[in-house]
């Protein structure tokens, strides 16, 4: 069956190729009432800026009068059109609604017209609200897959936990390595490269009593490969459960992404900023930049240099900085305590930077941990943006909680965080751990709160 597919702006500026994003048999319409609104957008980051020049670039490219009336065949072989307003049409109690736009009542007229004319029409738009007006008029509705990803249970999370015989799980110690096709458990589960496994058994010791034992490793070139829970402590900081074993294995491999997701307490910002300092004393890096998004049109009024803008956006990272080094031995920099306690030292050497996030295009971060938290608070467009920017030598380490989504334009589904997450599965340049919600170190009335609330 031949659909026509009636985009909305936020499906057309999902990309620059937007519009050959549905199967080579479709009609993919955009109305005029839909050009001029995405024309007269304001506030567009700038990346989306590019993506809606491109896309109207590329729209104009065609004849008009063909594009307007039989419409012009595109390279992946779908139907473009671009559909003038059925005036005409009665929305009936609609016409009136006047939590409707203008320009979403006209798309709506749109929708009725082309399906009156025999079409069958699916309204693209990622408002609930006017995907149910759509419902109501007889006219399917849907949002554009590109933009959606799996449901927060359905995500991908970088780690299997696997029931193993004591033999597999002895051989698999012995020689550091084991086949996946040796596990037949892992026979028909799908596995990406660099995804972490936990293999376990259940031991029965001579008295009787029943031991867990377990093992660590990682996918690599279809082989799991082991890894040592306790190879190294940084800043003496070591690992409290599964999960973070994991997190600080991906943290110092040379894989140069890191994506790491998970609640509130589990140990995401702790154990990266500890990696980060041992890292930097070992001077495998020459800096730690870290940022997260902030509301970059309101801090630009306040006082002082990015430091003092972006300072109350990035508490979390400075309290995790103190306990961190308020929990050594000794005091490594052998400069004021008090500047060392509260991790003040680090910033006013420029051990650690700051950076935001608008700030970033046309930088190139060379010999860097660049540390990115709250990313699911990021829009996916900035995410290129960001990634693009490493350079020789350099780490980016994602951090986030697609749970805890402040930005309005974003939900569980659709954010940098996840949008990241799923793009990068399986690539060798990227590692990635999720942290379950019973790995949280939080304090128990947090754990409790966390649950009933």
């Amino acid at each position: 069956m031949i659909k026509t597919f009636v985009l909305r702006p936020n499906a057309l500026l999902a990309s620059a190729n937007s519009t050959q994003r549905f199967g080579s048999d479709n009609i993919v319409a955009v109305p005029m009432a839909v050009l001029y609104e995405v024309n007269q957008m304001k506030g567009l980051s700038v990346e989306k800026a590019k993506i809606r020049r491109e896309v109207m670039e590329y729209i104009r490219s065609f004849n008009f009068s063909e594009i307007a009336s039989s419409g012009v065949r595109q390279s992946n072989g779908s139907i473009l059109k671009v559909v003038k307003n059925f005036r005409d049409i009665d929305l009936g109690m609609y016409e009136k609604e006047s939590q409707l736009t203008d320009y979403q009542k006209r798309t709506l007229r749109v929708c009725v017209g082309l399906k009156e004319k025999g079409s069958y029409v699916v309204l693209v738009t990622n408002n609930p609200c006017l995907q149910m007006n759509a419902e109501d008029l007889g006219i399917k509705a849907e949002n554009f897959k590109d933009e959606t990803f799996p449901r927060l249970q359905e995500q991908y999370t970088g780690r299997l936990e696997i029931e193993v015989t004591e033999n597999i799980l002895s051989d698999f110690n012995a020689n550091g390595v084991i086949d996946i096709s040796c596990i037949k458990e892992l026979r028909n589960v799908v596995v990406y490269e660099n995804e972490y496994v936990l293999l376990q058994c259940q031991k029965t010791d001579s008295d009787g009593s029943i031991q867990l034992q377990k093992s660590y490793g990682k996918i690599h070139e279809g082989k799991i490969v082991l890894i040592s829970k306790h190879t190294k402590e940084p800043y003496g900081v070591s690992p409290m459960n599964d999960g973070q074993c994991f997190l600080i294995n991906a943290l110092y491999d040379r894989a140069p992404l890191t994506i790491v997701k998970g609640d509130a307490g589990v140990g995401k910002t702790f154990c990266t900023l500890a990696v980060a300092l041992e890292e930097l004393e070992a001077k495998k890096y020459s800096r730690i930049l870290v940022t997260r998004k902030a509301d970059f049109s309101s801090i630009g009024y306040l006082p002082g240099e990015i430091e003092n803008k972006m300072g109350p956006y990035l508490a979390g990272i400075k309290d995790n900085l103190a306990i961190l080094i308020n929990g050594t031995s000794a005091d490594k920099t052998g400069k004021n305590q008090k500047s060392v306690e509260n991790g003040q030292y680090f910033f006013e050497k420029g051990h650690i930077q700051i950076q935001a996030i608008e700030l970033l295009r046309g930088r190139s971060i060379v010999d860097t941990l660049f540390i990115i938290d709250e990313t699911q608070n990021i829009e996916p467009d900035l995410i290129k943006t960001i990634v693009t920017r490493a350079a020789k030598g350099s780490k980016f380490v994602f951090l986030g909680d697609p749970t805890q989504i402040d930005n309005p334009n974003l939900t569980e589904r659709y954010n940098g965080l996840v949008y990241l997450s799923e793009k990068m599965k399986g690539s060798a340049f990227c590692t990635q751990i999720t942290l379950n919600d019973d790995e949280s170190v939080r304090s128990d009335l947090a754990r409790y709160a966390a649950k009933i609330f």
